[in-house]
C-alpha cells in the first residue's frame, strides 16, 4: 500500500514558519485564522504553518519534486529535471511529477492528468507532489501533523497522499502512511475510505497495522482535517476531524518504532492496472483529478 520508492537541517523545535514565511509563535493558522490546534497542543508548539495564500508556493518550505535523505528521486535517472518519479521498478505507479501539476491559488492544488510528454510512455499519468525535503523537518521529540484536505474521487485510480519519510541520509528508511486513498480492502465505499494506513519499517515490504477505515461520510464533498501525531515509546495515532480512527504502538513493531527525522509530503499518485486487486485503476477514459489542500500545520510535542 505504500508509496515509498527507493534532509538534512533540523529547524528549531519552537520556530514557528508561517505561510509568507515569518517567524513568532502564534502568527498564521493556530493563532490567526487557520485551524485551531488540535486536542492537547497549543499555539505555541506550533512549528510550521502553510495556508498557500496567494498565487505562488512557498518554495522556501517546499519542492515540487518527491525525494528522501538527500536524494531527488528521478528514475535512477532516467527522468530530466524538473521530473521525479520513482526509484523502483514501475509496479504500482503510474505518474510521474512535475511542477506544471502544483499551483497555488489561496490554497494548494494538485493535479493528475493524462501525459503528453516524452515519458509519456513509461508514465502515462503526470501529477503534482510537494515535499519538505532538505527544508524542514519535524522534530525527533515527537510531533502532531494535521492538514485540511478534500482529496479527489477515487473511484478511477486517484490516490491522494499525506506521508512522511526520513528526512536524514544514514538513518533507517522507515515510513508513516496516513491518507493514502482509492484502496478497496475495507469492503466499503471507496470515496468514504481516504485512509490507507500503515507504518513501514526498514526493509518490510508489508506494513505494522495496516487499515482502510470506512469512515462513513462521502470525504470528497469537501475539507477533512486529517491528523498524525507521533509520540517517541509510545507510537502513531492518527484523526480524521478530531476523532481517533488508527493506532499503532511501540510493541505492535518488532524493535520498535524507530525515533528519527521525518519530512512531510503531500501527492496524488494515479495506481496502475496491477494494483486491481486492492486498488481502483484508471480506464482509457478517466478524467484525472485534483487534491485540494487549504492548510497544513505542524506542532512539537515538547
Amino acid at each position: 500500500m505504500a508509496m515509498a520508492l527507493l534532509v538534512t537541517g533540523i529547524w528549531p523545535s519552537h520556530s514557528l514558519v508561517t505561510s509568507d514565511g515569518s517567524g513568532g509563535v502564534g502568527v498564521g493558522g493556530g493563532g490567526g485564522g487557520g485551524m485551531p490546534a488540535p486536542a492537547g497542543y497549543t499555539a505555541r508548539q506550533m512549528i510550521f504553518d502553510d495556508q498557500f495564500s496567494g498565487t505562488s508556493l512557498d518554495t522556501a518550505k517546499w519542492n515540487t519534486y518527491l525525494g528522501a535523505q538527500g536524494i531527488v528521486w528521478n528514475d535512477h535517472g532516467r527522468l530530466a529535471t524538473p521530473y521525479s518519479g520513482p526509484n523502483t521498478p514501475i509496479t504500482n505507479e503510474q505518474a510521474m511529477y512535475g511542477p506544471s501539476q502544483v499551483s497555488v491559488n489561496n490554497g494548494l492544488t494538485l493535479t493528475a492528468q493524462r501525459n503528453t510528454s516524452q515519458y509519456a510512455g513509461t508514465y502515462p499519468w503526470i501529477s503534482g507532489a510537494v515535499t519538505t525535503e532538505g527544508k524542514f523537518t519535524l522534530p525527533t521529540t515527537g510531533w502532531y501533523v494535521q492538514a485540511k484536505i478534500k482529496v479527489p474521487d477515487m473511484t478511477q485510480g486517484m490516490w491522494p497522499g499525506l506521508w512522511f519519510l526520513p528526512s536524514q541520509s544514514g538513518t533507517p528508511f522507515n515510513e508513516i502512511d496516513f491518507v493514502q486513498g482509492g484502496f478497496t480492502e475495507g469492503g466499503g465505499p471507496v470515496n468514504q475510505s481516504p485512509l490507507g494506513t500503515g507504518y513501514f519499517p526498514t526493509g518490510q515490504s508489508n506494513p505494522v497495522d495496516e487499515t482502510n477505515p470506512n469512515l462513513g461520510f462521502d470525504a470528497t464533498a469537501g475539507y477533512h482535517t486529517y491528523g498524525v501525531q507521533w509520540t517517541p515509546g509510545v507510537g502513531i495515532n492518527g484523526f480524521v476531524d478530531g476523532k481517533l480512527v488508527w493506532t499503532v504502538t511501540q510493541a505492535q513493531v518488532t524493535g520498535g518504532i524507530v525515533t528519527q527525522p521525518y519530512e512531510m509530503i503531500l501527492n496524488l499518485q494515479v495506481a496502475t492496472a496491477s494494483d486491481s486487486a486492492w486498488h481502483t485503476v484508471p480506464t482509457a477514459t478517466s478524467p484525472g483529478g485534483s487534491m485540494d489542500v487549504a492548510e497544513i500545520q505542524a506542532y512539537a510535542n515538547s
